[in-house]
């Protein structure tokens, strides 16, 4: 029997096994796949690196900045984010609200207008006070900037409408700029950087699977091809598909929320069965590409908030690293948002995905196409809708009455990137 028991060995499941590594706690980490690394992952197509999708370092804690470098060491690039935004027919700078330079005139006269009116008829309220996130974007920024960027961007990202989302999730991942940013953005193309991933950091070589395997060669405690198939939260054990029974005192899950309820075993209250059910989330699509022909963009990524697009957003893996494709080549991700319940049609999605690459100037012909990587992803963003607060803190304090803790992503059922999986993970194992 483990005293801790660890399912997943994504970045939240192998920091938590390093972290138990470090402290000599006796853990053992099941891993349904055939490698580490869950969807913080890198793979080999004729010799192009896909990751499943952008997977870029924002680190500002001190303990994982060090952390990070000693486990990469000289495997770690340190880049300035170059990322813009295609509408109305031109790329203007990421943000949008702070860079409407080069839009029609007209847009950018309404964008201005209704920032300013905003900005004097609205107190600038703490984000919590804004009832949904349509509200916060039309009190910190304007109806203009909503209409032409906001609103239909992230209802293209969350696949539901901003009216139906909380703000809970905001926190720094919308950057608001002041009245002088905002003019200065509009009348002239301004470089100043914001928000949180102004700049990032990404391995040199391997992908972003280089940081996994370093974390996982540091963490030896690993069974992979072990898929759990049931949680018996009051016998204190789990099941695999192998028949292999696993006991335990501590466990920490980072498989998606929703599905460790799925696979617990016993009597569970109606009101947590409920809450279970009240989640929600949406899918993406990433369609990863390698195309004939070297820099054919000096772009990371670009927003596509415009309905015409299929994808919600393009990112460029060989511009993070140059041994993301072989020479005389470059490799791109794109991301499509939808629900399971849509019933879309996947295969003409992506044909029209990569077709859509020539409007944005990034693919000549289908002659230039190389090499094609379809990745689904079930649980891709979690909706941050009125009911989610309330429904993860029932299931949270359900699981901690068994001494199970559900992390990462997926896990804490959360907007969160690389590094809060990283801290959850060493929080968890202690």
């Amino acid at each position: 029997m483990a005293e801790l028991l660890i399912i997943g060995a994504g970045l939240a499941g192998l920091s938590a096994g390093y972290h138990a590594e470090q402290r000599g706690i006796d853990y053992e980490i099941l891993e349904a796949g055939s490698t580490v690394g869950g969807l913080c992952r890198t793979v080999e197509r004729n010799g192009f690196l896909f990751d499943f999708s952008g997977h870029l370092l924002h680190l500002k804690d001190p303990y994982f900045k060090d952390l990070v470098g000693d486990l990469l060491s000289d495997n770690l690039d340190t880049i300035c984010r170059n990322a813009v935004i295609f509408s109305h027919g031109v790329y203007t700078r990421y943000p949008f609200q702070a860079n409407l330079f080069g839009l029609p005139p007209p847009v950018i006269k309404e964008c201005l207008q209704e920032f300013v009116k905003a900005y004097y008829a609205n107190d600038d309220l703490p984000t919590g006070a804004y009832g949904t996130f349509r509200e916060w974007i039309e009190a910190k920024l304007g109806a203009g900037i909503g209409r032409h960027f906001m609103f239909p961007y992230n209802e293209k990202l969350w696949t539901v409408p901003t009216d139906k989302m909380t703000c809970d999730w905001l926190s720094e991942y919308v950057p608001k700029p002041n009245l002088e940013d905002v003019f200065t953005g509009a009348f002239e193309d301004q470089t100043k950087g914001y928000g949180y991933n102004a700049a990032f950091r990404y391995p040199r070589r391997g992908g972003i699977q280089a940081l996994c395997d370093a974390l996982s060669a540091r963490t030896p405690r690993i069974r992979l091809g072990e898929r759990i198939v049931s949680v018996d939260p009051s016998g204190y054990k789990v099941r695999c598909a192998s028949g292999r029974e696993e006991r335990y005192e501590k466990l920490i899950s980072t498989i998606p929320l929703k599905a460790l309820f799925g696979l617990l075993e016993g009597d569970i209250p109606t009101e947590v069965h409920e809450a279970a059910g009240a989640l929600r989330n949406n899918s993406i699509i990433i369609v990863n590409v390698g195309i004939r022909g070297d820099r054919i963009t000096d772009k990371h990524w670009i927003y596509l908030p415009e309905r015409g697009f299929a994808p919600y957003r393009a990112g460029c893996y060989s511009n993070f690293s140059g041994e993301m494709a072989p020479p005389g080549t470059s490799s791109f991700y794109l991301e499509i948002a939808y629900q399971q319940e849509w019933n879309v049609d996947k295969e003409a999605l992506v044909s029209c995905a990569i077709d859509q690459m020539s409007d944005l100037g990034l693919l000549g012909s289908r002659d230039d196409l190389l090499v094609t990587d379809v990745r689904n992803v079930e649980f891709a963003y979690v909706i941050y809708d009125h009911k989610r607060s309330r429904a993860r803190n029932t299931l949270m304090e359900y699981l901690n009455r068994f001494s199970i803790h559900s992390i990462g992503r997926y896990g804490n059922w959360e907007y969160s990137g690389m590094e809060e999986a990283l801290m959850q993970g060493r929080d968890a194992a202690c």
